[in-house]
C-alpha cells in the first residue's frame, strides 16, 4: 500500500464527511468546508480512496492549534497519522503546538512527542460564557 499525501489540495466534501462518519463523528458538510478553507490541511490517500487527514490553523509566528487528526479505523495503526502530524511540526516548527484529544488517543499524540500541559483552558463549543 503506497499512501500519498497532499497539502491544501482541492477537496471532496463527500469524502472528507465519510471519513469523519467511519470514527462516529458527524459533521455538517457547509461548516466543514469553511474550517479546511481556513487551515493548513493534509489528506491522505490509498489509490483513489480518501483515508483520512489532518489540519491545523497558525498564526506562523507563536501559536498553531492541531485538529481533526481522522484515520479510517481499517487505516489506523500504520503510521499514516503520525505522519500527517509530523508533517504539520515540521512545518509549523518554531511556533507553539497545543491540540486537544478526544478519549483515547493521548498514547498517540504522545508518541508524536506532544507533552501534557496543566495550564491550558477551553471554553466548548456551545457553552454560553457568562461574563
Amino acid at each position: 500500500m503506497k499512501i500519498k499525501y497532499l497539502i491544501n489540495e482541492a477537496l471532496n466534501v463527500d469524502e472528507i464527511i465519510e471519513v469523519f462518519n467511519s470514527v462516529g463523528w458527524s459533521k455538517n458538510k457547509k461548516n466543514i468546508v469553511k474550517a479546511f478553507e481556513n487551515s493548513f490541511y493534509i489528506l491522505a490517500y490509498n489509490n483513489d480512496e480518501l483515508i483520512g487527514f489532518a489540519r491545523a490553523i497558525s498564526d506562523y509566528e507563536y501559536y498553531t492549534g492541531v485538529y481533526d487528526v481522522i484515520i479510517k479505523p481499517k487505516y489506523q495503526g500504520q503510521g499514516i497519522g503520525k505522519k500527517m502530524v509530523d508533517t504539520i511540526v515540521k512545518e509549523f516548527q518554531g511556533t507553539y503546538i497545543f491540540l486537544t484529544y478526544t478519549s483515547g488517543n493521548r498514547e498517540f499524540y504522545k508518541k508524536c512527542g506532544f507533552k501534557d500541559n496543566n495550564k491550558a483552558m477551553w471554553i466548548p463549543k456551545g457553552e454560553k460564557n457568562e461574563i
